[in-house]
């Protein structure tokens, strides 16, 4: 690192978030670790963001701003602040979340605590009227890189959301951000996983993830269905397995799971809400869980209820 380069890169990129950009930002100048530089990214806003970027990126020297002149999604500008960035580690805020003070300080502790390439920390969900934990827990996890990518294909104590989490700027060599997709870590962050030596966790809530009608992955919280976000899961699901079985095979029979499970998970979604828009994605998922029937059958980590399921909705 550079004499007096930053310790940190954070990068935000934002579009049209007036509401609530504000406390995203001061979230991020008010941290008690000082040695960050903060790449805020206009990704093209309209709604008078681009102001609200603009003076503090003059009264504070810790912001470079960089302007994209037109919105053409979030991946552009993530990707556009992974190239700016001249710290080691960079971590990812989100516009509308915020974190506490104190979440850099704890990142990076841990990473340098551990020598590891990814640290991470708990988080709460925010909804208009309550506040929920999200992945957090008191344990402290040390973990190589096939234990990580297990946690993380499993989701009970991380996923693959880039805030909390800092990582080594060199994981991102090669690797950025899917462009034209409706969800793009899914696409990207276990290969940065698949890239680490050592992760640490320790699930400590420092971040908080606002929680509101516009955001991407409501449908989440929400249970709202749609065939095209649906389409893009399994099509990223399959090439995740693909990638991870090639380039780290002691996880693969975990990958190969994750993907049957989450086919498993949305067709009981499916046939409980009755959507008849769904149907065609549905009956593809059936077509594929029928051909792999047995494997699944015979996989350690599939579950009883999974089972019961197959049994009874999945033809021979």
């Amino acid at each position: 690192m550079p004499q007096n380069a930053p310790a940190i890169s954070v990068i935000m990129s934002t579009y049209n978030r007036k509401p609530f950009l504000r406390r995203s930002v001061e979230s991020v100048l008010s941290q008690t670790f000082r040695e960050f530089e903060f790449i805020l990214v206009d990704n093209g806003s309209t709604d008078g963001s681009n102001e609200i970027c603009e003076r503090y990126a003059r009264e504070d020297a810790r912001v470079k701003l960089i302007r994209i002149e037109e919105n053409r999604g979030a991946p552009i500008g993530r990707n556009a602040g992974l190239d700016a960035v001249s710290a080691d580690f960079v971590t990812f805020v989100d516009d509308d979340d915020c974190c506490e003070p104190e979440m850099l300080e704890f990142l990076w502790d841990l990473a340098n605590q551990y020598q590891a390439d990814i640290s991470m920390c708990g988080s709460w969900n925010e909804f208009p009227d309550r506040r929920e934990p999200y992945f957090i827990f008191d344990e402290l996890l040390v973990m190589d890189k096939v234990e990580a990518l297990h946690e993380l294909l499993k989701r009970q104590k991380f996923n693959v959301a880039p805030p909390t989490k800092l990582f080594r700027k060199d994981l991102f060599a090669g690797i950025r951000f899917k462009e034209n997709v409706l969800v793009d870590d899914i696409h990207v962050i276990y290969k940065v996983f698949a890239t680490a030596n050592k992760v640490a966790a320790r699930g400590k809530p420092l971040y908080r993830f606002t929680k509101h009608d516009h955001n991407m992955t409501g449908f989440i919280h929400q249970n709202r269905l749609n065939a095209d976000i649906l389409n893009e899961y399994l099509a990223a699901f399959r090439e995740r397995t693909i990638y991870l079985s090639e380039k780290v095979p002691a996880i693969a029979q975990r990958a190969r799971y994750s993907e049957w499970s989450y086919m498993i998970s949305m067709c009981m979604k499916i046939r409980a809400s009755g959507d008849p828009e769904l149907l065609a994605v549905y009956d593809k998922m059936i077509g594929q869980l029928n051909n792999d029937r047995q494997e699944i059958l015979a996989c350690p980590y599939t579950t009883e209820s999974e089972i019961s399921f197959l049994q009874q909705h999945v033809p021979f």
